[in-house]
């Protein structure tokens, strides 16, 4: 397994993953109906490979099997994505394409890369703090202004004392 900067003959590759990636995250949240196409995720995967992005690429015996995005936002480098392909994960490909991220920021002499979760996704934070992400930096919020059949509610969180809904998600 090799972890490398992406390379211009990976596009179809990343193209491919970064449609498995958002079909598999919509599918897992319910909202089937807004999967990607193969255009849809050729010009996704176009979009965040020129916006301020690097990209790894996880190589088995030649073949690609993962990447992740990392990207400089507003002074701060954030994790974006990460995917592996299914056959393969499990087997600490996804982890050495953190540490992939890891590195090119230390190599900037920055001190934190940032990532955002879903709350709800158990396996996805197992693997992130297994991976040494320990700190909670920020909380997205979301205020509903119009009511529709795609926004439903399962459970809720407490944090400081403020009682939040979560959204259902397909688990």
């Amino acid at each position: 397994m090799n972890i490398r900067r992406y390379r211009e003959d990976d596009f179809q590759a990343l193209a491919r993953f970064y449609r498995e990636f958002y079909n598999e995250m919509r599918e897992w949240q319910g909202w089937i109906q807004l999967k990607l196409d193969e255009e849809g995720a050729a010009t996704t995967a176009r979009e965040c490979l020129s916006n301020n992005s690097t990209v790894f690429v996880a190589v088995d015996h030649g073949k690609p099997v993962g990447f992740a995005r990392i990207q400089l936002w507003e002074g701060a480098y954030f994790v974006r994505e990460v995917f592996v392909e299914e056959s393969v994960r499990k087997k600490g490909v996804g982890s050495r394409l953190l540490v992939g991220c890891e590195n090119f920021v230390r190599k900037k002499h920055e001190t934190s890369v940032y990532l955002t979760v879903e709350p709800r996704h158990s396996v996805s934070i197992e693997y992130l703090v297994h991976n040494g992400y320990d700190t909670l930096n920020m909380l997205e919020l979301r205020k509903d202004l119009i009511v529709n059949n795609l926004v439903r509610r399962k459970g809720s969180v407490e944090i400081l004392g403020h009682k939040l809904r979560l959204l259902k998600r397909k688990i």
